[in-house]
């Protein structure tokens, strides 16, 4: 295993753990932050599509493993939109900060509509409840506000040189 793939591994572990023991208990309006979906946003946007796609998937799996539905959904899911952000991050050649924050709330927005919808193809009523709106709006804050740290471990984590892509 590479040593990318080891600091990759070790971001989304923590950002899990993260997740399990803090963040579900952190709830605005009954909404909690989602970093592990910030955490595939930002392996698509450090490390381009593939990586995306793959920690996407590794985060969603494990999101899955503690919530009720169907496994594999929010896997598919963050697989989804971890690739797509990978292909948005290879065309911005250099970002401001504002930037990558703007592309950080709308692919976190994506993300929540994209499960919302597949869950709603298996069967969930996801796309029908009356608070998707709100949830879509708050883990996009969250994750928004979130950015810029998780940013910087994506960047550890693909061992940018100083001069990094995101500044």
């Amino acid at each position: 295993m590479s040593g990318v793939n080891l600091r990759w591994l070790l971001v989304v572990m923590t950002a899990y753990l993260v997740q399990v023991a803090f963040l579900g208990d952190i709830q605005l309006l009954g909404v909690h932050p989602d970093i592990m979906l910030l955490v595939a946003v930002a392996a698509g946007l450090c490390g381009g599509p593939a990586r995306g796609a793959g920690i996407g998937f590794l985060a969603g799996l494990l999101v899955d493993l503690v919530m009720p539905g169907r496994i594999g959904t929010t896997a598919l899911a963050f697989s989804l939109v971890g690739f797509a952000s990978g292909l948005i991050g290879e065309s911005v050649i250099r970002s401001a900060k504002v930037i990558l924050v703007g592309l950080v709330v709308a692919s976190s927005a994506a993300g929540v509509i994209l499960y919302a919808a597949i869950a709603h193809l298996l069967g969930q009523s996801s796309l029908s409840d009356p608070r998707l709106g709100l949830i879509v709006g708050i883990v996009a804050a969250f994750n928004g506000l979130l950015c810029l740290p998780v940013m910087a471990l994506g960047q550890w984590a693909e061992d940018y040189e100083p001069t990094a892509r995101f500044n």
